[in-house]
């Protein structure tokens, strides 16, 4: 038997935590990771509402019987030669593709053989992780995306503790965890702690950052020099 634990379940997001908590944590390391096919998507199962279809049907319904063609209204709103202009102007503007639509990442790839040293930047779908495992402060957290849309997220009940060793380390990693999310307890000095924070972060992932009362702060040590 294999028990697994924490094991951290987004939803097209998987990627983009594990490059986050990798710049979060000092001593971070990506042990494995195994991406979808490209092309797979997320399944939404949520079928929509029979209000939701009835309102739809109906809207679709009433625009058929009194729908005009769109060209002669507007010929008939826009006189003259700037409104002849305007109208030429918005029936050739180019439609958003279906990768203008769809959520990207962007990636810098460096010309080195290019005079001026350009970067161009190319525009790719975000990969679904598939499974992955990163370590953090010798425990291994399992990560993945889950192929199917889920009417929950993260709770803060259950919480990824992590323990420090300095006041500056504590304050590294709650200061990298909190943009975007926030705070479930303040940092600060507790009756338990010396120092520490219980945030949810961005992607909904709670972690508490504890500094222990009695850890005393490193500092350098010297050393007589050695005479030969």
């Amino acid at each position: 038997m294999t028990l697994c634990i924490p094991f951290l379940m987004f939803q097209g997001q998987a990627q983009e935590a594990i490059d986050h908590y990798l710049d979060v944590f000092p001593d971070a390391e990506l042990l494995e990771i195994v991406h979808h096919p490209a092309g797979t998507e997320i399944y939404d199962p949520t079928p929509p509402s029979s209000v939701e279809a009835e309102s739809v049907e109906a809207s679709s319904v009433d625009a058929a019987d009194t729908e005009v063609p769109e060209d002669s209204a507007r010929q008939e709103d826009l006189a003259g030669a700037e409104g002849a202009a305007q109208i030429a102007q918005e029936s050739s503007a180019p439609e958003p593709t279906d990768a203008e639509s769809t959520d990207t990442t962007l990636i810098t790839v460096e010309h080195s053989e290019d005079a001026d040293d350009q970067e161009e930047v190319i525009t790719i779908p975000v990969p679904l992780v598939a499974t992955a495992q990163l370590k953090i402060g010798g425990q291994v957290l399992m990560i993945q995306d889950s192929l199917m849309k889920h009417p929950f997220s993260f709770t803060p009940s259950i919480s990824v503790a992590v323990v420090v060793d300095s006041t500056a380390e504590f304050n590294q990693i709650v200061d990298s965890l909190a943009p975007g999310g926030e705070f479930l307890m303040e940092p600060g000095d507790y009756d338990f702690a010396t120092n520490f924070a219980w945030i949810k972060d961005r992607f909904g992932m709670s972690w508490q950052v504890n500094q222990p009362l009695g850890h005393p702060e490193p500092t350098a040590t010297a050393e007589a020099p050695v005479w030969g």
